[in-house]
């Protein structure tokens, strides 16, 4: 019933809910940065890219692509939100323990500073949150299972749209 409600809406709909969505989760981010101070991990920021490259390319489907070729964009973001919802996933598994910390998320890169106490300056000023910790949750889930959650739904609802055609 609901895959069949899916399907009857028009690939212009489709990809302005995707920009839409794309668009509220990027700015809730940056808002609970900068205004509530919840910062972000190195993997919170790649997930925030998956989401800017999903509106843009939304975006410029929407506005450059005839609706014949709409279809095969759709198809795309569906990947592009499996790939947002893998990588979200990953970041549970950071926080819960469950694998290991990367390496990035663990160090900053030090060989560009001149001295110790350059190095110092700029440690104090650069606030760093690692992968494994949770910093913001709601209802016991943190924002990396709420992304998997929108990740996948959004997924889901691309290929669920994209079974329309042949």
């Amino acid at each position: 019933m609901c895959l069949k409600r899916i399907k009857e809406i028009s690939s212009q709909k489709i990809l302005a809910i995707l920009f839409l969505v794309s668009a509220v989760v990027v700015a809730t981010a940056y808002i609970m940065e900068h205004y509530f101070a919840v910062l972000g991990c190195p993997l919170c920021h790649y997930e925030r890219d998956v989401f800017t490259g999903a509106g843009l390319i939304s975006l410029l489907s929407f506005i450059l692509l005839p609706q014949r070729f709409q279809h095969y964009a759709i198809l795309l973001l569906g990947f592009v939100f499996l790939g947002g919802a893998l990588l979200a996933g990953y970041h549970v598994a950071v926080q819960q323990h469950w694998v290991s910390l990367p390496g990035f998320c663990a160090s900053n890169d030090f060989s560009a500073f001149e001295s110790v106490e350059a190095l110092r300056e700029q440690l104090l000023k650069t606030p760093f949150v690692r992968c494994d910790q949770v910093t913001w949750s709601l209802f016991g889930l943190s924002l990396a299972a709420y992304n998997t959650l929108i990740s996948l739904c959004l997924a889901l609802l691309c290929w669920g749209w994209g079974c329309k055609r042949k």
